[in-house]
């Protein structure tokens, strides 16, 4: 009985498998730190996609500041790059900013306006509102979709030394990280 007991423990143990649990939540200051980014910081979600070449792809720019932070602002300009021989930029729409941010009940819509030129994406948000001159959550900036134009794989990056976080009174806010996106067109 005990051989039987030890070998199915044996068994029970051998046949475990562990798998690392891959979660991308632009909001997790921990899993973004692990990786070297640190708040305020700028990132994309989901970082990583596959599609093919008949889908629309569509990726998310965000704020992340620390759960702890004190820092507030009214502003962003986001200088976002892509290779525009892989992807073209089909739409644009403004996130969702002010307090609270995703989960704001009031949905608060920024001033939204962009410039695209030959895979640059500037984007400006500004946050105006008669309660509040300032924000400090994680904010979504905008939604962006591109059509892939053929196969291959593109990065989705933040060109920090054009971006800004601008604070009401105009000051700005120093970004400490940034999270890029992949995205593989089969």
């Amino acid at each position: 009985m005990r051989l039987f007991f030890s070998s199915f423990i044996i068994l029970f143990i051998s046949n475990c498998t562990i798998y690392e649990n891959n979660i991308d939540n632009p909001n997790d200051n921990e899993a973004n730190e692990e990786l070297g980014i640190f708040p305020p910081s700028l990132v994309f979600f989901p970082k990583q996609q596959t599609k093919t070449t008949s889908d629309t792809i569509r990726l998310g720019a965000y704020v992340v500041f620390s759960d702890t932070s004190i820092i507030s602002f009214s502003g962003a300009h986001l200088n976002i790059k892509y290779d525009n021989n892989l992807l073209e930029l089909d739409s644009l729409a403004p996130g969702w900013i002010g307090p609270g941010s995703l989960t704001d009940s009031n949905k608060t819509t920024p001033l939204f306006t962009y410039v695209e030129n030959q895979g640059v994406l500037d984007l400006y948000a500004y946050y105006l509102s008669t309660a509040d001159i300032s924000i400090d959550s994680l904010t979504h900036i905008a939604e962006i979709w591109f059509k892939p134009k053929s196969a291959g794989t593109s990065v989705v990056s933040y060109d920090t030394s054009q971006c800004e976080l601008i604070k009401f009174d105009e000051t700005m806010i120093s970004i400490k990280g940034t999270r890029e996106a992949s995205i593989v067109v089969q």
